[in-house]
């Protein structure tokens, strides 16, 4: 099929949403296309390759990514964008010289009005480094970042001044798949006012060479920079939270940290030991009022197991009796690690059931939050709401 430019330079002024998956695309051979023509336009754009040679062998021989860097540099109103694909030697460069550089020499707004991006990598095998995805940051209209199977290494290449980001949201929570070595510090701290971060943790960096645990006091000291404006925690709720036995370097747990300064927190779903700084020991070292600001109305504690039931309880009832210190406590629920599957059933979230004991267990406090208006229950994964029957 040929490309008629004029058309297409027509329709792409009124494109919106681009959503791509050419992960799995084989090179196909480009000659159907006008492909002079679009390096001419590529040329009009300023400096968006160091080889412009390379990107136009590789638009003649079907090289999906230099097609994918053309697409969206020809869609002037894109504001979102679903992007599937691995190796990527043209589009995310260019990304990042449009982010360095502001607009280019470009008269067209190129990603001037792109708000969220989402980027997923679906290989285990496969991965990005979090520096490449980082330029996004920089892109003035960006609200909402969603990706998975990224992974820090080391520190991104590319660094971002503190506070300068116009992202609100960042999800790292697809399939629990990404791996931040360094609590993705570059990408929180570079926000201005960022109100929803998500982070589901896989030990795995790199296939086979690299694995990294799960460091709370990262992220904490990173989401320090967000006390004015996070309202929505979900730190590792469903991810990898113990040791893996790959991490060589892994230091002991040295405990999350105090949320009592963030004011604006609203939800907080945490495994229950890393909230309450267990470390190496069985025992905490804070208790949940000491960590609990007082504008949180949802809490979820995640990884939960029976022989934690005491101090849990404890905690809880002691939440209870002075409910004054969280006026605005709506909803608690408990995470189980361990679940029972109803027989016979397929694997799927609604066909677990909380054990016996458990429920048992936190019965009076279940009957004590009803006296109070306050909502208790159990959740698979944070986000289905489990059977007690």
């Amino acid at each position: 099929m040929s490309l008629n430019n004029d058309i297409f330079l027509l329709i792409s002024t009124a494109i919106q949403n681009l959503s791509v998956d050419w992960y799995d695309s084989e090179p196909e051979p480009g000659n159907d296309y006008d492909v002079d023509g679009l390096v001419e336009t590529l040329k009009q754009a300023g400096d968006v390759a160091d080889d412009l040679a390379a990107w136009e062998e590789s638009l003649r021989t079907g090289c999906p990514d230099a097609w994918l860097a053309v697409l969206v540099l020809s869609l002037e109103s894109i504001k979102s964008m679903t992007l599937r694909f691995s190796h990527s030697p043209y589009f995310l460069p260019m990304v990042t010289r449009i982010a360095a550089n502001g607009n280019l020499s470009s008269p067209k707004p190129v990603l001037q009005l792109l708000e969220s991006v989402d980027i997923l990598e679906d290989d285990p095998k496969q991965y990005y480094l979090a520096n490449e995805l980082l330029p996004f940051f920089y892109l003035p209209a960006m609200r909402v970042f969603t990706a998975g199977g990224v992974c820090e290494v080391d520190p991104g290449i590319v660094s971002l001044k503190p506070g300068t980001s116009t992202i609100r949201k960042i999800d790292l929570g697809r399939l629990n798949t990404n791996n931040g070595g360094n609590g993705f510090a570059e990408y929180i701290i570079s926000c201005a006012k960022l109100e929803i971060f998500d982070y589901q943790h896989d030990d795995k960096s790199i296939w086979g060479e690299v694995y990294t645990d799960f460091c709370p006091l990262l992220f904490y000291n990173a989401l320090c920079s967000q006390k004015h404006s996070l309202k929505e925690l979900r730190l590792n709720n469903n991810g990898a939270a113990g040791q893996s036995g790959f991490d060589e370097d892994t230091k002991e747990f040295n405990g999350f940290g105090s949320l009592a300064e963030f004011h604006q927190l609203r939800e907080l779903r945490m495994p229950l030991r890393t909230l309450l700084q267990f470390g190496s020991s069985d025992r905490p070292k804070v208790s949940l009022l000491e960590v609990l600001p007082p504008s949180l109305e949802f809490l979820n504690l995640a990884h939960y197991h029976e022989e934690d039931f005491d101090i849990v309880n404890k905690n809880l009832q002691t939440m209870l009796a002075q409910r004054e210190r969280l006026p605005n406590l709506k909803r608690i629920e408990i995470q189980p690690y361990v679940l029972v599957m109803t027989a016979g059933a397929i694997v799927h979230s609604t066909n677990f059931r909380v054990q016996e004991s458990t429920q048992q267990s936190f019965l009076p406090f279940d009957m004590a939050c009803r006296e109070m208006g306050i909502q208790f229950g159990f959740s698979k994964e944070g986000n289905c709401r489990l059977t007690t029957e």
